[in-house]
């Protein structure tokens, strides 16, 4: 592969959908004798979640929806962290960026049109962010989610691949996620996930639902994030950030969950019947287009406004999805991704 004894840097970060298919792929490199460099943020949460060798953090904060006090202290940290990622490319030399978005991703996406590098962009949801549409202007190739219009890439290379999901994440075996959560084997499981920070809406949710459930037949698995949940129970485990989601996904028979990209990719690969109760200010609302693709495409989907939410109906929507789990045909972005940037690299 063009990958031996060569160097690609990935970038991206704040969040866990910005995080994880960057893993994914340095993950699959690593294995392929790849020299990976990761650039994160010192502000986002791969600082308490990636474990990896070259792995740098800046300081750079987001731009957006920020005031003028915000924005000019943007420019304080993000001109510094241009300055260092110029250094890292000349320490490193790598032979391409690949940039999944996110705040963490734009002094390194500079430096590499600066060092004219070729720089890849991975779209991740239904609408862009800015980093990814201004990067995807100087990328020799942008890949795409999914078959969409996506008319806010300018780019003329565009393919679709797919969002990469961690290898590991769908093959868990659901005898070891009993164990590991002490839940019982006869009891659906219910898991509510608020994406990688938590949601206190939804941590809220849950509390209001938990009593209304038959304990006899349902037990709950809580990703909190900083929110603490009041419900307590041997059927409930509560969790700040679930560690092994690849366990939580074997043992969920459905799901309740914010719709980010990557969780929504996670899903889709899954089968797992889910209820999506998009984050209401999320740019452009692009939670919501998340959802609304898959549950065009998906009979055990729903979609469900956060204004919109009746605590009977839920449960009865959960009680008739919960065993609709289903088999599904599992596409490799992560493979076709790296395949590309090896055309690309070989024939250059």
């Amino acid at each position: 592969m063009f990958l031996s004894q060569k160097t690609v840097v990935i970038s991206g970060g704040g969040t866990g959908g910005h995080i994880f298919p960057a893993l994914s792929i340095a993950n699959r490199l690593d294995r392929e004798g790849v020299r990976v460099i990761y650039i994160g943020s010192s502000l986002g949460i791969e600082k308490r979640i990636v474990r990896r060798d070259r792995m740098y953090l800046l300081p750079v904060i987001g731009w957006v929806d920020r005031n003028i006090f915000g924005k000019f202290a943007f420019l304080l940290r993000f001109i510094p962290s241009i300055l260092f990622s110029m250094y890292i490319i000349l320490r490193y030399r790598p032979k391409a960026i690949l940039l999944t978005g996110g705040f963490a991703s734009g002094p390194i996406g500079i430096a590499g049109i600066i060092c004219r590098l070729p720089i890849f962009t991975l779209i991740l949801d239904s609408y862009p962010g800015l980093a990814v549409r201004l990067f995807s202007r100087y990328s020799v190739e942008v890949f795409l989610p999914f078959d969409n219009d996506f008319s806010t890439i300018p780019a003329s290379n565009k393919t679709v691949t797919g969002i990469p999901v961690r290898d590991y994440i769908l093959t868990a075996d659901k005898n070891e996620a009993i164990k590991y959560f002490s839940l019982d084997n006869d009891k659906k499981t219910l898991l509510v996930i608020g994406g990688s920070r938590g949601a206190k809406t939804l941590v809220e949710l849950a509390e209001e639902l938990i009593p209304k459930m038959d304990k006899n037949i349902w037990q709950f698995i809580i990703q909190t994030g900083d929110h603490k949940l009041k419900c307590k129970g041997e059927n409930i485990k509560e969790f700040k950030f679930i560690d092994r989601i690849d366990l939580a996904y074997a043992i969920a028979d459905i799901i309740i969950a914010r719709s980010g990209a990557m969780v929504t990719a996670e899903i889709e690969q899954s089968g797992i019947p889910t209820v999506f109760i998009p984050y209401p200010y999320a740019y452009k609302d692009h939670q919501f287009y998340n959802a609304k693709r898959l549950a065009e495409n998906r009979a055990n989907i729903r979609v469900i406004r956060e204004g919109e939410i009746n605590i009977e109906n839920l449960i009865g929507i959960i009680n008739h999805l919960s065993d609709k789990r289903l088999i599904v045909r599992r596409e490799d972005a992560t493979e076709k991704i790296i395949k590309k940037m090896e055309e690309y690299v070989w024939e250059n």
